[in-house]
């Protein structure tokens, strides 16, 4: 028998998760034990029976019936018990091994689908693998032993009634396979209607604010009804479908146990059989039932799996970020940081965002991207953090490639504040220290925080450095967010320090106090700094005008006045009125 590359990929992702062979050995253990004695059953019933027959009841009947049923009870709940620990452990180890590879994937990656489907991978996917695994694996390995065991019992106690009985359900499971292959289908629509469904919802939690700062409720309320509709209509399906499954499978066994009473009757009337041995057989029927049923479901779980095993796997097989880059560690150099004729297109567009332009970052001086939103600042951002990688050109630091500088240790040399400042979850000085190497003393922590005009607020909260902040930093302004984000890049200490509006929250006094503490951390390293307000970037050693992926200016602030009249325009406006001028450069994302 083949296996499907689906059915492959299912067991080599529970292969990885190794796992545990002895609870694996004793659940087997286990259900070989429960089979047994459910099979054994019909044959002490039909002792028995005869025993009624002839007057002749013996107390060890009735001893062995009540054993094997106590027997049969505590093995299976064994067997279940064992498997369920090793499933559980194996989504586990499934689910962690997802989560670290996500970790590890290039950013492109995440551009390829929604944050929600990211989710629905690790909670929904696995989850329906934990289901083969836990709970359907039992069924089968106890219904093929149970099929297999009672058709060979029955065959034994008599040929003819077996294959009368035999006929019966092979003509209801002509009808069941199908449409269990259906419900396969509905259930594996289901999880893609349910994934997309949670990708609006993350995406619309995380912009609460802004849903109903633009009363947008109802929109969102539409969207997500949309959704919710097509899983209940397709949950209906299933469930109409699962309706119609369970009769014609009561229907097969009520058919069978009318065969075998009409049949066996005769026979018994004939003395050709024992009336203990007709019981013995309608018994063998209700065995042979419920496996048919979970080997059906079993079916139906398996192909979920295999569906989701596909979408773990493809994410699996994704190259990590820092696959391709070498070993050894590289030491730090504060040299230039060139692009030379790098051109660029985000993988998902055909548009060229970039195109071959050359841009020198030298180290003790300030640089500044200029030019309106959607003309490749932020790309040029990304391309630096090395989010992405050039699609021609080369960007060098020092004179060598920086892809051969490890990925890790690149990313140590660089200090980025974004304009938004995300705050994770946590204490006030878990966001200041986040994703540093070492151990950080409170008053390495206050002083970096005084450094970046953050004090001052931090030591009136409830629990200064301790307090906790709500998701997306909710209980902070965007003026404290932003002074975090500037306290950890004075602990981080980097030699290329990005600031991508770092200072467009702040109100002119806080702004005042920061630009003090940033002159003091630029000093001596390569400074980039992008910004839609030119006063913010007037004093910077060298301007480059970005209009179209292309650098149309270059030079300090007085020489582009002379030789850029975009450049000069913008700069007489911003000054005349300042509010048009920031409107002028602000439009769609890079």
């Amino acid at each position: 028998m083949t296996t499907t590359p689906m059915s492959r990929g299912l067991v080599h992702l529970v292969r990885i998760a190794q796992p545990a062979r002895l609870p694996l050995a004793g659940a087997t253990a286990f259900a070989i034990a429960a089979v047994a004695a459910v099979l054994s059953f019909p044959i002490f019933v039909r002792r028995f029976v005869d025993e009624i027959a002839t007057g002749t009841v013996q107390p060890a009947s009735v001893m062995l019936l009540a054993g094997v049923l106590v027997g049969s009870s505590v093995a299976f709940t064994g067997a279940a018990y064992l498997l369920a620990r090793v499933g559980h452990r194996v989504v586990a180890a499934l689910r962690t091994r997802l989560i670290d590879k996500m970790l590890r994937l290039k950013v492109e990656s995440f551009d390829r689908e929604s944050t929600g489907a990211r989710v629905s991978r690790v909670l929904s996917d696995c989850d329906a693998i934990a289901e083969l695994v836990t709970r359907h694996a039992i069924n089968l390995l106890t219904g093929v032993l149970l099929l297999a065991g009672a058709v060979t019992v029955m065959l034994v106690l008599d040929v003819r009634l077996t294959l009368a009985m035999l006929a019966c359900v092979a003509a209801a499971f002509g009808v069941v396979v199908p449409v269990s292959f259906v419900l396969d289908r509905l259930s594996r629509r289901i999880q893609d209607r349910t994934a997309a469904l949670g990708g609006i919802l993350t995406h619309v939690f995380a912009e609460i604010r802004l849903v109903k700062a633009y009363t947008a409720e109802a929109r969102e309320r539409a969207r997500c009804q949309q959704e919710v509709e097509q899983i209940r209509d397709l949950g209906m399906k299933v469930a109409r479908t699962s309706a119609a499954l369970e009769p014609l499978m009561s229907f097969a066994s009520s058919a069978a146990i009318v065969v075998i009473l009409v049949y066996g009757t005769l026979r018994v009337s004939h003395g050709e059989i024992s009336i203990g041995t007709l019981t013995a057989f309608i018994l063998y029927i209700f065995s042979i039932a419920n496996p048919l049923i979970q080997l059906t479901q079993f079916t139906a779980g398996l192909q979920k799996a295999r569906g989701a095993s596909v979408r773990i796997g493809e994410i699996l097989r994704e190259p990590d970020e820092a696959a391709a880059l070498p070993d050894a560690p590289a030491q730090r150099h504060n040299g230039a940081l060139e692009f030379r004729q790098v051109s660029f297109a985000y993988p998902e567009h055909e548009a060229t965002v970039l195109r071959g332009i050359d841009l020198v970052f030298r180290p003790g001086t300030t640089t500044a991207l200029v030019g309106a939103s959607g003309n490749g600042k932020t790309t040029i951002l990304s391309l630096i953090e090395r989010f992405y990688e050039p699609t021609h050109g080369e960007i060098l630091h020092n004179g060598a490639p920086v892809s051969a500088v490890p990925l890790a240790e690149w990313r140590r040399r660089i200090g980025y504040v974004a304009q938004g400042a995300p705050i994770m979850p946590g204490s006030v000085r878990d966001n200041i220290v986040y994703g540093l190497a070492g151990e950080f003393s409170d008053q390495a922590v206050r002083h970096a925080a005084e450094q970046a005009g953050a004090w001052s607020f931090i030591e009136r909260m409830p629990l200064g450095l301790d307090t906790l902040l709500i998701e997306q930093g909710n209980n902070l302004s965007g003026g404290q967010r932003q002074r975090i984000a500037i306290a950890r890049m004075f602990l981080r200490d980097p030699d290329i320090l990005i600031l991508d509006e770092a200072t467009s929250n702040l109100d002119s006094e806080t702004e005042h106090q920061v630009r003090v503490a940033l002159e003091a951390l630029m000093r001596g390293r390569t400074n980039v700094i992008v910004a839609h307000r030119l006063s913010t970037v007037m004093h910077a050693d060298r301007i480059y005008f970005l209009e179209n992926g292309r650098i149309s200016g270059a030079g300090n602030h007085s020489e582009l006045i002379a030789s850029h009249p975009y450049y000069a325009r913008l700069v007489a406006r911003q000054f005349r009125e300042p509010a048009q001028a920031d409107a002028a450069l602000s439009g769609p994302a890079d």
